[in-house]
């Protein structure tokens, strides 16, 4: 298995072993490398949910697509709200049938997420991306048995998301790039160092991680 692991990132290449995220043209994960693909709160547009659903679920089965989303709820977005929580209840079933985890995108809507999936019965791994609240959000969501998932937030030395990855069990988390310009590689060495654990130590710890959530 490579070195690092980028479990949801925006661009096409990356170091390490890397999941890419599409949130349209869902087609284009054929032949691609790993991906997860999803209906982002953002983009739904309703004259043509229907449609997009309809490739989701097409193209989701495909071997190399490893996970649902990101998919969720999001405050800020001009997105109509009950148009959020519909698209959203049909992506956790769609995860639910094909068995693959749900990547979740989630903006002060922390408690709506967390009872959605508890009314959809979520029966698989749930990884909350991009995640950068503070010890308290983290840890009600670790109490599900869910997982976090932490990015370029890290790098600032006072963000409270800090505490929140020392409160993470080791095999509770994840590491990404999302969309920031920085390469995984300094994630890791920040997350080791906020940890105070080797490198080497986190990358097996974060392999083995992956292959408990992806089966990869």
């Amino acid at each position: 298995m490579s070195k690092y692991i980028d479990i949801h990132t925006h661009h096409n290449a990356g170091e390490g072993l890397f999941i890419t995220n599409r949130y349209h043209a869902f087609e284009k994960a054929e032949g691609a490398g790993l991906c997860s693909l999803g209906l982002h709160p953002w983009y739904i547009t309703p004259g043509g949910i229907e449609h997009e659903l309809v490739q989701l679920e097409k193209y989701a089965s495909l071997q190399n697509v490893v996970a649902i989303g990101e998919c969720g709820l999001d405050k800020l977005t001009k997105t109509d709200w009950s148009l959020q929580e519909d698209v959203f209840r049909r992506q956790i079933r769609l995860a639910n049938i094909l068995h693959k985890p749900l990547i979740i995108h989630c903006v002060r809507a922390y408690d709506e997420v967390l009872q959605l999936l508890k009314q959809e019965q979520v029966a698989i791994p749930v990884i909350f991306h991009g995640f950068n609240k503070n010890v308290q959000v983290a840890q009600r969501i670790l109490a599900q048995g869910y997982y976090l998932s932490f990015g370029a937030a890290l790098l600032n030395d006072q963000s409270h998301v800090i505490e929140a990855l020392q409160a993470c069990t080791e095999d509770t988390f994840f590491l990404e790039t999302d969309d920031a310009d920085i390469a995984i590689g300094q994630i890791y060495e920040k997350a080791a160092d906020i940890r105070k654990t080797g490198e080497d130590a986190l990358i097996l710890q974060l392999q083995k991680n992956f292959q408990a959530v992806f089966n990869i």
